[in-house]
């Protein structure tokens, strides 16, 4: 008869690896968070699609990331854009919004800091 104790054993969402220790807050392998619940982790970066919505105004989004200097000029830059003429501010509001979801990898901002 099984124990009741016994629970599943649990693998690393990122690297397959089980994840031999009861309370274990990161996985030895790969060093990503081993929580039961994703949408509970915590210090994961940034999530891409946030920082597109945030974009809206242009350079939030960057800000979000933790790139204030970068948000501010492309702020600037954007507005610029849109002085010269609607259709050009479009595009490049759309590349900022781009550029503050895709550029870099959480990977490359995680080690960067």
């Amino acid at each position: 008869m099984a124990d009741a104790g016994f629970e599943n054993p649990r693998f690393c969402s990122r690297c397959g690896q089980p994840i031999v220790v009861a309370e274990a807050s990161y996985c030895k392998s790969c060093g990503a968070p081993t929580t039961r619940f994703p949408l509970l982790r915590r210090g994961l970066g940034f999530n891409p699609v946030i920082a597109l919505v945030l974009s809206i105004v242009p350079g939030v989004g960057h800000i979000y990331r933790g790139k204030p200097f970068r948000g501010i000029m492309w702020f600037f830059f954007v507005s610029i854009a849109y002085g010269m003429g609607p259709p050009f501010g479009l595009l490049i509001h759309i590349i900022c919004g781009a550029n503050a979801a895709f550029s870099g990898t959480p990977r490359e901002d995680m080690l960067a800091r």
